[in-house]
């Protein structure tokens, strides 16, 4: 008999499987996303009307992803929600941006890549993360920031800056909206 952890678990990577499959095959009009919103609803994704998220991406743990209103996320993202990626009010996510949650501890020898542990990632309010950046666990990035195209995030990135390269540094304060009025 398989015991009960092992079933749900395979039960869950199942329904996984069967949403990001479900996703993939629907339109980016405006019924497709509908429709994937409610999907990413019902693996327990807290998501808003207001949010939309288009084709192609990926989610490990749809229950571990929370989304402020009027968040966008574009084609062909990865969402390893090992840990929780919370996204602010606002945050736009541009095409293939990977946000990984889920880091190892390193391990002997025979086996470098020892026990998985989760760090969260969040994105604050208004930030915009370029095409094909990647966001590494346990790194929050500041209200108003921007990762520039292809940049790779290691560490926290401070509100209102722009940061690119790989490892991402700052390149630039950005003006405050509210200083622009």
């Amino acid at each position: 008999m398989i015991p009960r952890p092992r079933v749900r678990s395979t039960f869950a990577r199942a329904a996984t499987h069967l949403l990001n499959s479900a996703s993939d095959l629907l339109g980016d009009d405006v019924v497709g996303r509908r429709l994937r919103s409610a999907l990413l609803r019902a693996g327990g994704a807290r998501l808003p009307r207001s949010s939309s998220f288009h084709g192609g991406t990926y989610f490990s743990r749809a229950a571990n992803l929370r989304v402020g209103e009027n968040c966008f996320v574009n084609r062909r993202c990865y969402f390893d929600l090992e840990g929780t990626v919370t996204l602010g009010d606002g945050v736009t996510i541009g095409h293939g941006v990977t946000v990984v949650t889920s880091t190892h501890a390193v391990g002997p020898t025979s086996h470098r890549a020892g026990a998985v542990t989760a760090r969260p990632v969040t994105v604050g309010r208004g930030a915009w993360i370029g095409a094909n950046a990647t966001v590494l666990p346990g790194v929050t990035v500041g209200p108003g920031a921007v990762v520039a195209a292809g940049a790779v995030v290691v560490d926290d990135v401070a509100p209102d800056t722009l940061v690119a390269g790989v490892p991402a540094r700052a390149v630039r304060l950005l003006d405050r909206a509210d200083e622009l009025v």
